[in-house]
């Protein structure tokens, strides 16, 4: 009988290679709920049309703090809800809007917009914040010095994420004491960002330079500042609104900011509008990006590109790069040219992951 046949299948079949086709079979089994849940899943839609909703504010230790009708409240994830094995790190984000009863999220709602990065190890989608107007890339001048490849990395992140980049310098009061090598970086950074499109302000809390023009483009927004440790995100929000958020010195030793902002929270804006204040980050993994994909983030190099004269150049060593002569004749960006460089060989897969994190610190 069949039925034999398989159960002598079944006992002769090696049984490690028989419990891993069964853990890939389950790990792609896309009915991993019971029947029950199932029918959950199916009239969730309907069922969270009537619940309250609300924005996510704050995610702490204890879960997602929820600001619905002028009231916070805290919510936990359950049921559907609840992280999976997957590649999100996090499954919702500061800016989601959510359904929610009896302290518990039920649904979260389609987002318009994301920033997310890879996590440490590689393998994880980390949301930084969603459903954002704009991101104030936030670097400085001098301490910490200015790094055009990881302004480059968040161009890239929010383009993929629908949200428009602001290039935002930040401590330009320290422009006189660079020195003379440190300001003409500054001025060659500015010469080859600006025709690329993006709005550049340059800005300083100390002296008042660019703080109005900064609070116009964040009035009436949804905004997320990102960039670098030290660059002083917290203190432009707080120059911009007279807001009173903890700001931190660098390391003298390192010249890396501190982490003054631990936890990213959308705070709301007196006049209107809402700014997302994240942690400061040293180094910048932007998460499922190919190395076939990258030129085309990169528009000012894909024009040269195409003038190459071996279709598959990837316009790092080939002889008669168009790329390559284009940076030579000065018609090219070298401090772009560079960053690509940077960036596609890191994604290639050459150095592992701690030679990999320590390129990007050093960035």
């Amino acid at each position: 009988m069949k039925h034999y046949d398989y159960e002598e299948d079944f006992h002769a079949k090696d049984r490690k290679q028989f419990r891993k086709e069964r853990k890939i079979a389950q790990s792609t089994d896309r009915s991993k709920f019971k029947k029950t849940d199932l029918d959950r899943r199916v009239s969730a839609p309907e069922i969270a049309s009537h619940l309250p909703r609300g924005r996510v504010i704050a995610i702490s230790g204890e879960g997602a703090w929820i600001e619905s009708e002028g009231n916070r409240i805290l919510c936990t994830l359950k049921g559907l809800l609840k992280k999976e094995k997957g590649h999100s790190k996090n499954l919702i984000a500061v800016g989601d809007w959510v359904r929610f009863s009896d302290n518990s999220l039920i649904q979260v709602e389609e987002r318009t917009s994301f920033l997310s990065r890879a996590d440490i190890t590689g393998r994880q989608e980390q949301l930084i914040a969603v459903n954002i107007d704009q991101a104030m890339v936030t670097v400085s001048i001098g301490n910490p010095p200015l790094k055009p490849a990881l302004v480059d990395r968040y161009l890239i992140a929010l383009e993929k994420g629908n949200i428009r980049p602001i290039i935002v310098i930040n401590k330009i009061d320290l422009l006189p004491s660079i020195d003379a090598e440190e300001q003409q970086f500054y001025r060659t950074f500015l010469a080859d960002y600006e025709p690329l499109g993006y709005p550049i302000l340059s800005v300083s809390t100390v002296t008042g330079d660019g703080i109005d023009a900064l609070r116009s483009l964040l009035q009436h927004k949804t905004s997320v500042f990102s960039g670098q440790s030290g660059a002083g995100k917290s203190s432009l929000l707080n120059a911009c609104f007279g807001l009173s958020l903890k700001t931190g010195e660098l390391s003298q030793k390192t010249q890396k900011g501190s982490h003054t902002t631990t936890t990213a929270e959308l705070l709301p804006l007196p006049g209107g509008g809402y700014c997302v204040d994240t942690p400061g980050i040293r180094s910048f993994a932007i998460w499922n990006l190919q190395p076939t994909d990258l030129i085309h983030h990169y528009r000012d190099i894909a024009k040269f590109a195409t003038r190459c004269q071996f279709p598959d150049c990837v316009h790092l060593e080939e002889p008669n790069c168009a790329v390559r002569k284009a940076v030579e004749k000065k018609k090219l960006s070298a401090l772009r040219y560079n960053s690509f460089q940077s960036l596609f060989n890191e994604i290639r897969g050459g150095p592992d992951q701690r030679t990999r994190k320590k390129m990007e610190e050093d960035l």
